[in-house]
């Protein structure tokens, strides 16, 4: 097993919702479903006129359920739901911002100092037409990147959207101030962002790290089990994510989700080299326009999406007449292929119908081929298969003349197999990442221990054995295929 592959397995396997632990800049107050505290953070006593002893176990105090309660009571007993309360005063102790949020177990009382902060009318929230192209998209990218930026004052934000493969590509960059370096362009590891992490920043509608080396705050209870704080943004910082954070220089991050169709499209990440909080105001300005730019892209993608799909029933018609015409596809083949490469933006195909085979333009040889096909019979559960590495699929095939492929199989009406296989040639990539990837364990104190990589310089890779990527709409053009296939054989 890789040593990359143990940071993997690491990072996936950190309890982020149960830390038993909080950031300093705020109290958490967590009541059971009885409404009675269960859990609350050591240094409560900062923001509350209560003894914590006091607490634990029992109801809230009077003069703290009264100003709680119409917003307890109004809240839906769904995971995630919330009721933010600014400016509210107790016993005359300095204001408080409270944020009110149903978990998966119990209720999250969420306590931090209220500052008041004025918001231009320009960033509260920002009206934004839904891209038509990707031209367009590249530069609400840049507008957003820069409307964060002014908007939190952090030093640099970037639009960081996630690929098909996992890793994420830096979009657009607004930089402030004295900051080393660009991350634009560049390209970071999926690794970097677990999918438990992801899990978190899709539930929530902003993480914030003020400090990311301050030390964690306790929370204290009765019980032994550490509470669920998947809802809770005040959650402590994960020592290997504190380490990410210092070898990237940065000590105070902000990041918000960007949600389309109910997937994490990406991320808006906010980075400063000192400390720095936010008031709620300003968060919830943010995750305003964040919800509204999502709605941008999901616009955005889901005409494109529209317009890609009513162009395939007539790109597909003249083939569909070729096949009916010959009536086998496998005589059709060569009359079909010239359509097939040129859709697919392929080098070569094969065809097997039943225990025949034929083939046009670049492919593996025939031995390799037939192993391929076996694997995608026997042993593939998908229908339709695609990688841009067949060396990294199949690395025992030794050299191949080609590096992507994408297949398709169903079962026709005579029982018989039909298999579709295309190919795409090596393309030579450089590819420029934010550090060197391959190297997520190092050496720390002359001991090999596992920690986030120490240097984000760009690393070039030119990458060998992989062809252009396959992206989502070859996967629908090649569904659509399957389907015309079983229309007319199946």
């Amino acid at each position: 097993m890789s040593l990359e592959h143990d940071w993997q397995i690491h990072c996936e396997a950190e309890a982020l919702a149960y830390s038993g632990a909080i950031q300093p800049h705020g109290g958490l107050i967590r009541l059971d479903s009885t409404l009675c505290v269960s859990h609350a953070s050591s240094q409560l006593g900062a923001y509350l006129p209560y003894q914590l002893a006091a607490l634990l176990g029992r109801p809230l105090p009077k003069e703290l359920a009264d100003v709680l309660a119409p917003s307890l009571a109004k809240l839906p007993a769904i995971p995630g739901s919330r009721s933010e309360l600014l400016a509210v005063s107790l016993a005359n102790e300095a204001s408080l911002d409270i944020v009110i949020t149903q978990g998966n177990d119990g209720i999250i009382i969420e306590l931090m100092p209220h500052t008041d902060t004025l918001i231009s009318a320009s960033h509260y929230p920002v009206q934004m037409n839904t891209p038509y192209n990707s031209a367009q998209a590249l530069l609400l990218h840049q507008e957003m990147a820069i409307l964060f930026q002014q908007l939190t004052g952090f030093n640099r934000v970037m639009i960081y959207a996630f690929r098909d493969d996992g890793d994420g590509d830096v979009l657009a960059e607004a930089l402030n101030g004295e900051v080393y370096g660009s991350y634009l362009g560049l390209r970071f590891p999926g690794s970097d962002i677990p999918h438990i992490a992801r899990t978190l920043y899709l539930k929530n509608p902003w993480r914030l790290i003020p400090d990311s080396q301050a030390q964690p705050v306790p929370l204290l209870s009765h019980q032994q089990d550490a509470p669920d704080l998947t809802w809770s943004d005040l959650r402590s910082v994960s020592p290997v994510h504190q380490a990410y954070l210092h070898n990237m220089g940065v000590c105070a991050s902000l990041s918000l989700p960007i949600v389309v169709a109910r997937e994490l499209w990406g991320l808006i990440a906010c980075h400063h080299a000192e400390p720095r909080t936010l008031s709620l105001q300003v968060l919830r300005a943010a995750s305003r326009n964040a919800r509204q730019y999502s709605l941008a892209i999901a616009g955005w993608q889901a005409a494109s999406r529209m317009r890609f799909m009513d162009s395939l029933s007539s790109r597909f018609k003249a083939m569909r007449m070729m096949l009916l015409r010959h009536g086998s596809i496998l005589t059709a083949t060569a009359e079909i292929a010239p359509i097939l490469l040129e859709q697919l933006n392929a080098c070569g195909l094969a065809i097997r119908f039943g225990d025949d085979w034929v083939d046009v333009g670049e492919i593996p040889a025939f031995t390799t081929l037939e192993r391929l096909d076996d694997w995608f019979e026997r042993d593939c559960p998908d229908v339709i298969y695609s990688s841009d590495s067949l060396m990294r699929m199949y690395p025992e095939a030794g050299d191949l003349p080609v590096a992507g492929v994408m297949a398709l199989k169903l079962r026709t009406r005579s029982r018989d197999s039909l298999h579709l296989w295309l190919f795409r040639r090596e393309l030579v990539q450089d590819v420029e990442w934010g550090g060197n990837p391959n190297k997520p364990v190092e050496y720390q104190d002359g001991a090999l221990d596992i920690a986030p990589r120490r240097s984000f310089d760009k690393w070039a890779e030119k990458r060998k054995g992989y062809s252009l990527p396959w992206q989502n709409e070859d996967r629908i053009v090649t569904l659509h295929l399957r389907h015309m296939f079983m229309e007319i054989y199946g």
